[in-house]
């Protein structure tokens, strides 16, 4: 068998890697030259990082593949393609230039300090000016894709930087200030308002939860646990990425988002929830009682709830505090139910027949029945 060199194809003067014993190189520049691409075959004596996935990439002149790199060195925050190619090209007169040359160690040293922006800096102004390339002016003026938390120049809070991260991804101007984008959104229809808000959230790698506007009108009060919140989360966090902010805002609007889902190839497996995106402006009353029922006194102090739950669940039948609170732990204790309907308990309500429903469910203090007395059924005008 003939040997040759990994990383020239020389078979002379060979000598094998002491990590993994399976290759062979014919000097110790060849064997440096092919240590990016090696490391991940090999058995080195310290953690593969993903500064060398971003090294691969750099090599490669390709984006990289892996998520956490792209988390970790902007690629996440780059939203346009071009943006993207910017970014790599920087990391390319970085790390692969003659000029500068920084290997994936220290680079990585400099993340871990979080230190990146200033070092990239450093590094680039210790070259003549005529040297530094078209990529590092762009950078200087795109530093947030680095530094989202506090380094963007425009932003002065985590607030600022979560609604630039979301006009960004939408495709506003990233010059705009906060104070001119949120006076812009302010000036949006109100669905799209709520859908740029609900863009906000799923950028920030979260969902809405029980106490927030968003929760029924984008179908997470049809998820029957926490996990499933987090599913149906991650299956809009899929969609964003692969249809247009005008799209999305219009399947809103229409009542159809499951359509855009489907349109898109993302299969999601809630089981209520084509019932409330059918029509997010006169869904069920259920879905407002389920959000009042699991909702903490802590996250609603001032017991807000919409007349359609007073009136159809008999919250307008209790005349005191600790009739609101009993009424309202036992409809909770029906929503956490591994076998909860919602969609019959709504039926039931319909029937003026709550009581009896929840009764065949649950044992039930005969008090309930005077508390969940509602005008239903209405009767038959001739």
């Amino acid at each position: 068998m003939v040997r040759e060199c990994n990383a020239c194809g020389k078979s002379s003067n060979l000598k094998r890697c002491s990590g993994c014993h399976k290759v062979w190189y014919c000097s110790v520049t060849c064997q440096k030259s092919h240590w990016v691409p090696h490391i991940f075959a090999c058995k080195p004596r310290r953690p593969i990082t993903t500064a060398d996935h971003l090294a691969l990439a750099v090599r490669n002149n390709l984006l990289p593949q892996d998520v956490q790199t792209c988390e970790d060195y902007g690629f996440e925050r780059a939203f346009t393609v071009e943006n993207r190619s910017n970014l790599l090209g920087l990391y390319i007169g970085l790390m692969s230039s003659g000029l500068i040359g920084i290997p994936p160690k220290t680079i990585n040293d400099w993340r871990v300090r979080g230190v990146l922006v200033e070092e990239i800096k450093a590094a680039y102004y210790k070259i003549p000016a005529e040297f530094r390339g078209e990529y590092f002016p762009w950078f200087l003026q795109n530093q947030y894709i680095l530094n989202p938390s506090a380094a963007d120049s425009q932003s002065s809070d985590k607030g600022d930087a979560m609604v630039l991260h979301a006009w960004r991804f939408t495709g506003g101007a990233e010059t705009d200030s906060p104070a001119d984008i949120r006076a812009r959104i302010n000036s949006m229809p109100q669905d799209r308002q709520t859908c740029h808000l609900f863009y906000t959230i799923l950028l920030s790698k979260w969902h809405p939860a029980p106490f927030d506007d968003l929760w029924i009108p984008f179908g997470f009060c049809s998820c029957t646990c926490e996990e499933e919140e987090m599913y149906l989360g991650g299956r809009y966090q899929v969609l964003i990425t692969k249809c247009t902010f005008d799209e999305f805002c219009d399947a809103f609007s229409s009542a159809r988002i499951l359509d855009l889902f489907r349109k898109n190839g993302i299969n999601v497996d809630v089981r209520y929830l084509a019932d409330v995106l059918q029509n997010h402006d006169m869904h069920k009353s259920v879905w407002d009682l389920k959000q009042f029922a699991i909702q903490t006194n802590e996250q609603n102090p001032e017991g807000r709830m919409v007349n359609s739950v007073a009136c159809d669940y008999g919250f307008m039948n209790c005349r005191k505090d600790a009739e609101v609170q009993a009424l309202k732990k036992v409809y909770r204790t029906f929503f956490e139910r591994h076998d909860a309907d919602p969609l019959m308990l709504h039926d039931a309500a319909i029937r003026g027949k709550i009581f009896e429903y929840l009764g065949s469910l649950m044992k039930l203090n005969r008090k309930y029945e005077r508390l969940m007395k509602n005008p239903y059924p209405l009767p038959v005008l001739e």
